[in-house]
């Protein structure tokens, strides 16, 4: 349903979602923010750096199958790799430890009210979220109508702690 949004659309949808990430107190509070770099349909949420001033933005690059974190000072230091998703270069960045994370900005196909999250099947966000300590803020950003009711869940699956949408 979100790869029939119109652009425009897409774009309305994205600056609002990326407004009310920017009100909450978890973005005002945090100091080092794990962001994604949107797929093709996800909300693209890199109007975000026009809110980043004092923060450190990081973003994750496969490495042995794990996601690691790393920041960049800008959009310009993130390329495209594997899968087409724009990662950053790890010579042209620093590594972040995920308990030096204040807050996680994190990707879905859908999610429940309660939190469950439904990924693209590879367990990379999940083995991520398994190491963040409990008090690092996860939020969920979606489209509205990637907000279900109910999502198949195995013992592995992580949550998250809200969702934001438009």
């Amino acid at each position: 349903m979100r790869s029939l949004l119109p652009p425009l659309q897409r774009a309305e949808k994205s600056a609002a979602i990326c407004q009310h990430i920017a009100g909450t107190p978890e973005w005002r509070a945090a100091k080092i923010i794990a962001l994604f770099a949107p797929l093709p349909g996800e909300p693209d949420i890199d109007g975000l750096w026009a809110h980043a001033a004092g923060k450190t933005l990081a973003y994750p690059r496969m490495h042995d199958e794990q996601l690691s974190l790393y920041s960049v000072p800008s959009l310009r230091g993130l390329h495209a790799a594997r899968w087409g998703i724009r990662e950053p270069s790890p010579d042209a960045a620093l590594l972040i430890a995920p308990e030096n994370l204040d807050l996680i900005l994190v990707p879905g196909i859908a999610f429940t009210p309660a939190g469950e999250r439904c990924g693209r099947g590879g367990g990379f966000y999940d083995r991520l979220l398994a190491t963040l300590p409990a008090r690092t803020p996860r939020i969920g950003v979606c489209y509205a109508l990637q907000v279900i009711p109910t999502i198949p869940s195995e013992p592995h699956d992580q949550t998250v702690h809200a969702i934001i949408t438009e």
